[in-house]
């Protein structure tokens, strides 16, 4: 079991003065919880929702240097994300995979063939012999033969690069998972609505609700920091009511298509007019298309794709891949999420950093903010160096951090081309019930845990039902996810323990009960709970088209 019950670690976050207390449980906060917890401080986190249920699962899911940040001149920025990729090839492998990213060079877009020769040879020398090929131009014939749905008058070449893909809801996940095997104390649905301050004016808490039990609770700590992403503005006036917003909100939307109707064979990297890269990727039944860019304005909670990010992602489509004809028919889902970028005076919302900010107010308030998937680790590194010396003044000494040579827990335990075959060997002999497909994907997802969850198959056999047709999940998941995934609802299954929501025809409605029942059985849910549990993942599909009404207006 990766995580203790509930009820144990809700006791212990009343119970314990914590060295650090996390507000949010996305991929920042995580990795902060996780390096803090790796140099032994008593650490606490805690999320509103689920974990990645803000930002963090709506990626484009790639660990990549950020090619584009080559043309602004942002090399620092661009061999710290080099560099971290290559980390996290190494420590966690079942997460993050080498991919050859295709990019198509065209006459009046994008890169000129000198700037995508010299920016990629940049992007390789700065990756200092870590990137897992060196790039290669490609004619415009081979880029043809590489990928046909390319063909298009304007082509005119292309090169091949490497990157690298990951799973952004389980990374973030097993960051929480190491950090509560080394003690941190961990939940989920709960809301923070206020600090707590001593004598002197210093944060040394935050008063919350479990919004499962209804019940108020207060926990103390040395330290607060907020990594609320989005919502860290709102986490400030908490402390600084009336303070002015740090953050501007870039809404990034992306969209499903079936492989059908785009059989893209590997990831491909296209320019846009305006400067974006989008890309095209490959994820078995679907190619996942994005992402866009656009100020928001509005409410942080409940984002989904506009109209307008469908059709700016389908004319791009349509412009790169002009004989798969996309239209709004083919989506078989949106999903969208909020960079908290830090404001720039001057800069628009293209050039405005990537980088992360950390920010102390005078209370003592630690705002993490700011940065990318792929610095995570560095920015949880950064900021718990930060905090050492907050801690240092109430006479806790910090060792240096960990997590540079820590593997991530999931790691098998041979490389993943042994581990899968040795997979397949204990599983034909187990449970020959189940496909290699489910055996491969299994591996990818879990790693070294599959063993587990292909056990759940051999103790019950309806367990290695797949979810979907023509998918490989399978019901042993959602038990798994109950059991040891802290999951609490159907939607943290569907939409972040399993990808149904955006791979599945029809966004795994039709396993919608079967998962609910599961769930209730392992939660023990009343039938009013399930039905309720069933009701908001409805919602969440309804709303991910809320553009489709948009653009009928």
């Amino acid at each position: 079991m990766h995580f203790a019950p509930r009820a144990q670690r809700l006791a212990s976050l009343e119970a314990n003065h914590f060295d650090l207390l996390v507000i949010g449980g996305g991929i920042t906060g995580a990795a902060v919880a996780r390096d803090a917890a790796v140099r032994g401080l008593s650490v606490a986190i805690v999320e509103r929702g689920d974990w990645a249920s803000g930002t963090s699962w709506r990626s484009s899911k790639l660990v990549h240097g950020g090619l584009r940040y080559l043309k602004s001149g942002n090399l620092r920025l661009v061999f710290e994300s080099l560099t971290e990729r290559a980390r996290l090839l190494r420590l966690a492998p079942h997460l993050v995979q080498p991919t050859d990213f295709l990019f198509p060079g065209y006459p009046r877009r994008g890169f000129s063939p000198f700037e995508l020769e010299l920016g990629l040879t940049a992007y390789d020398l700065l990756a200092l012999g870590r990137s897992p090929r060196w790039h290669r131009r490609l004619s415009r014939e081979a880029v043809v033969r590489r990928e046909k749905l390319l063909e298009s008058p304007d082509l005119s070449g292309g090169a091949l690069y490497s990157d690298a893909r990951t799973d952004d809801s389980r990374l973030t996940l097993e960051n929480v998972i190491d950090a509560a095997r080394l003690g941190a104390t961990a939940l989920t649905q709960i809301e923070v609505d206020g600090l707590a301050k001593d004598e002197a004016g210093n944060v040394c808490g935050v008063r919350a609700r479990d919004r499962e039990s209804e019940r108020n609770l207060t926990v103390r700590a040395r330290v607060v920091v907020n990594a609320a992403g989005p919502w860290g503005d709102s986490v400030r006036c908490l402390d600084e009511p009336g303070i002015p917003p740090v953050l501007r909100l870039s809404r990034g939307a992306h969209l499903t298509v079936p492989a059908s109707r785009l059989p893209a064979r590997e990831t491909i990297a296209f320019p846009m007019d305006d400067g974006r890269l989008l890309f095209a990727i490959p994820y078995g039944a679907v190619t996942l298309l994005g992402t866009t860019e656009q100020d928001h304005r509005g409410s942080a909670d409940q984002v989904s794709a506009s109209a307008q990010d469908v059709r700016y992602i389908l004319d791009a489509a349509r412009l790169t891949f002009p004989t798969a004809a996309l239209s709004q028919a083919d989506v078989v889902s949106t999903f969208a999420g909020l960079r908290p970028l830090v404001q720039q005076l001057g800069r628009n919302l293209t050039e405005t950093s990537r980088e992360e900010a950390i920010l102390v107010s005078e209370g003592g308030l630690v705002t993490v903010t700011g940065g990318k998937l792929t610095t995570h680790r560095r920015i949880g590194e950064k900021a718990v160096n930060r905090i050492a010396s907050l801690l240092a003044l109430r006479g806790v000494q910090v060792r240096p951090t960990g997590t540079r040579r820590r593997s991530f827990p999931g790691v098998p335990p041979s490389p993943m081309a042994e581990f899968v075959m040795s997979l397949s060997e204990f599983a034909a002999q187990e449970n020959p019930g189940l496909s290699e497909e489910t055996v491969a994907h299994l591996a990818r997802r879990y790693g070294g845990w599959a063993l587990q969850v292909i056990g759940l198959t051999v103790e019950n056999r309806s367990l290695g039902r797949p979810l979907c047709p023509g998918l490989p999940d399978i019901d042993a998941e959602v038990v798994f996810a109950a059991r040891n995934e802290d999951a609490r609802c159907v939607s943290d299954v569907l939409m972040r323990r399993t990808h149904l929501f955006w791979q599945a025809p029809d966004q795994g409605i039709e396993a919608l009960e079967r998962v609910a029942d599961l769930l209730a059985g392992e939660l023990e849910w009343s039938k009013d709970r399930t039905r309720v549990s069933a009701d908001e993942y409805v919602r969440e599909v309804e709303r991910s088209f809320q553009w489709k009404s948009d653009s009928d207006k």
